[in-house]
């Protein structure tokens, strides 16, 4: 019998464009997909492919997307930038809940009052991936069983943990959360985020600036966050961890589909042998021999 196999799909905008990449070379070599663990568009495409869409379906309904920027949408309103969201959501997905799914899928969000991470896999699917998309300061939290949610990347993008929890024998997972060691370390959110560029150098740092306030605190979270990242993956070791190239990629910058799939296709293939081992079925017990 073959191991249970779970896909575990991190957060990370559009970087997350990358998981198309590596779904289409999954469903090539038909590698089994018991249970998806989905954060943020991790959880957007996870729900993509446990709907039963191919990674083709999947690209062109992110092609919605392409040419925008979400902050540029509306700069003002973060209602505004969910409303787009909801709307591009419910295009597809409009009355369906987690039981419609052909492959069972949990994602993740962030009780912002308790300080948990929250697990949503029953009930209306549109609002639980509004939740666990909700990235802080860019949209607002979502009412859910009376909590306030928010991105689960708030905690920690990349579930591996709950992967073994619900039963899985094998993981696969891709990260798509960008090291610290590939982004100017005195970065502001707007561009680390929005993929937009402040005029005059606004919030950047040079060898005659120190870093601002907001370029120093952003830079906190973020070495708070990768730290406990690191650690989780740690204890939590999948089985194969995909790290798609997609250095250069803002959060809500879709304007290249493209090179992010392409990133991802290209990881999967480079572990390539490693996934078809690791889904084979496990060779039957010896039988004793007898004297």
């Amino acid at each position: 019998m073959r191991p249970k196999v779970a896909l575990v799909l991190g957060g990370g905008g559009s970087r997350g464009i990358a998981h198309i990449g590596v779904i289409e070379v999954l469903l090539r070599e038909q590698v089994p997909i018991d249970l998806i663990i989905g954060t943020s568009m991790g959880g957007i495409i996870g729900a993509m492919l446990a709907l039963g869409l191919d990674a083709q379906s999947m690209s062109e309904r992110l092609g919605h997307l392409q040419g925008n920027n979400l902050f540029g949408l509306n700069p003002f309103s973060a209602r505004a930038r969910q409303r787009t969201i909801h709307d591009w959501l419910a295009s597809e997905l409009e009355g369906v809940t987690f039981d419609d799914l052909h492959t069972p899928l949990v994602v993740t969000a962030v009780d912002m009052v308790e300080g948990r991470e929250v697990h949503l896999d029953h009930g209306p699917l549109i609002p639980a991936l509004l939740a666990t998309s909700a990235v802080p300061a860019v949209f607002p939290p979502i009412e859910w069983d009376g909590m306030q949610l928010a991105d689960g990347g708030v905690i920690d993008s990349l579930c591996t943990h709950l992967a073994f929890e619900r039963g899985a024998e094998r993981v696969i997972a891709v990260d798509v959360y960008p090291a610290l060691d590939q982004q100017n370390p005195w970065s502001d959110p707007i561009s680390a985020i929005m993929g937009l560029q402040l005029p005059f150098g606004i919030l950047a740092a040079n060898d005659d600036k120190p870093p601002s306030m907001i370029a120093s605190l952003w830079r906190s979270t973020r070495v708070m966050t990768w730290h406990l990242h690191q650690a989780r993956l740690q204890a939590h070791t999948p089985d194969v961890l995909l790290c798609p190239s997609i250095e250069g990629y803002s959060t809500l910058d879709f304007k290249d589909i493209d090179g992010p799939r392409q990133a991802g296709i290209l990881e999967a293939e480079r572990h390539l042998d490693t996934i078809r081992a690791l889904c084979r079925p496990a060779p039957p017990p010896e039988e004793a021999h007898t004297g």
